[in-house]
């Protein structure tokens, strides 16, 4: 909690921000205005809503009255997307919304989204990582906003117990998870079998989801990797977590290590009651880290708006991604700076001095991958890989049945054969 705290005081010092709820700036802020341009959103709450409020309030003050940016929360994620596409059928679009990659190519589907650049938006200084995954079929359809990446969670009280470093590469993170299991008679690495702790190991053992333009589940590397968090559970070092996160089941057994994402932070440091630290992600080797999968979204722009909305939407585009907004933005949220300008500014540098795991996760977007930018992919990865990989990790299919069905549940989704 003291990370947010911190993270909110620093954004309204940043943006001389006045002590008034956001919504209540933005309301009066739209009232006045000759056009307002509404932002569809997944935050139902918390830091977020608020660092995007405050974003909205920034801006608007900077256009003289005369145009306003209103964001409107439509639940989670899901509920958002579902929403939007509701809104094709009824013409009530928004300007602007919140988008996963799949997202934006489901959108695209319905010829939806505006062209980023026939905006007059460039992507410059953006972590090209960040910038190429909102490009389809070679255009660019979404601006990164926010996002964060797979860290490594360790208690450092446990490792000081068993004189034991944060490690480094694959095989030293078995070697010390092992070694700390046994002296605990417990599993200590402990994860969620889905899509996104699998995508952890898939991509650093090598893996690529998409071959030659296709969707491929049940690859070598996709087989190694389940085959690998399977072996990890009954050699009894790795514990999967099946009810609620990972910071909801403190108190179960001896928390050692987990491969979570760095927006989960503040909810581990106020649960647990041991010295919480990350890391980078252990890789193949101790040369570099390995791959965390980049969640969260990026802004897209519909069709649907005029002219004079564009031209908010885009002025709007540009200061969200600008390096100072990235910089308290994402300090205030727990989100990392898409700007890769925003490492260098002064509000993220006094962050960092506070809370290191915020540095920690910069330096892990170096290093990310991204799930495929398929219109589908939502309902893969959670009815059909992530089903695929709890029944593999559950001992209820072998690793390589679980991903034969996938695979082939995949392909009948793809083809229109099932929905």
């Amino acid at each position: 909690m003291k990370q947010w705290l911190l993270g909110m005081l620093v954004l309204a010092a940043g943006l001389g921000l006045a002590q008034q709820r956001p919504e209540d700036i933005i309301k009066a802020q739209c009232e006045k205005a000759e056009v307002v341009a509404e932002l569809w959103h997944g935050f139902r709450g918390g830091a977020p809503k608020d660092a995007l409020d405050n974003l909205a309030v920034e801006f608007n003050r900077t256009q003289g009255g005369k145009v306003c940016v209103r964001p409107v929360s439509q639940g989670n994620y899901r509920d958002l997307s579902t929403k939007i596409k509701a809104s094709f059928a009824s013409g009530k679009i928004p300007v602007m919304a919140q988008a996963f990659e799949n997202n934006m190519a489901l959108y695209l589907e319905s010829d939806a989204l505006l062209p980023i650049p026939s905006l007059g938006v460039d992507l410059k200084g953006v972590n090209p990582l960040f910038a190429n995954a909102v490009k389809i079929n070679g255009q660019i359809y979404g601006v990164p906003f926010n996002k964060s990446i797979q860290l490594l969670y360790v208690n450092r009280d446990l490792l000081k117990k068993y004189n034991a470093r944060v490690p480094l590469s694959i095989p030293e993170f078995v070697e010390t998870a092992k070694k700390i299991s046994e002296g605990e008679k417990q599993p200590v690495y402990w994860f969620v079998p889905d899509a996104s702790t699998y995508a952890y190991w898939f991509f650093t053992l090598g893996g690529n989801y998409l071959q030659n333009g296709k969707l491929v589940l049940n690859s070598a590397k996709g087989l190694e990797a389940l085959e690998f968090l399977v072996k990890a559970v009954k050699d009894g070092w790795a514990k999967p977590i099946t009810n609620g996160f990972i910071n909801e089941n403190f108190g179960s057994g001896v928390f050692g290590f987990s491969t979570d994402s760095s927006a989960g932070y503040s909810f581990y440091a106020r649960a647990a009651k041991f010295d919480v630290g990350v890391a980078t992600l252990p890789g193949r080797t101790d040369k570099q880290p390995g791959f965390g999968l980049v969640q969260g979204t990026n802004i897209v722009v519909f069709k649907g708006a005029d002219d004079k909305e564009k031209r908010v939407a885009a002025d709007f585009l540009r200061f969200i991604i600008s390096p100072k907004a990235q910089a308290v933005f994402g300090v205030a949220a727990n989100y990392v700076p898409v700007n890769q300008g925003s490492g260098v500014d002064p509000v993220v540098t006094r962050f960092v001095k506070e809370n290191p795991a915020f540095g920690v996760a910069i330096s892990q977007a170096r290093f990310a991958r991204f799930e495929p930018a398929l219109s589908q992919w939502e309902q893969i990865r959670f009815d059909i890989l992530g089903q695929a990989i709890k029944e593999a990790v559950l001992g209820q299919a072998t690793p390589k049945a679980a991903l034969d069905k996938a695979q082939k549940a995949a392909e009948d989704l793809l083809a229109g054969r099932t929905r």
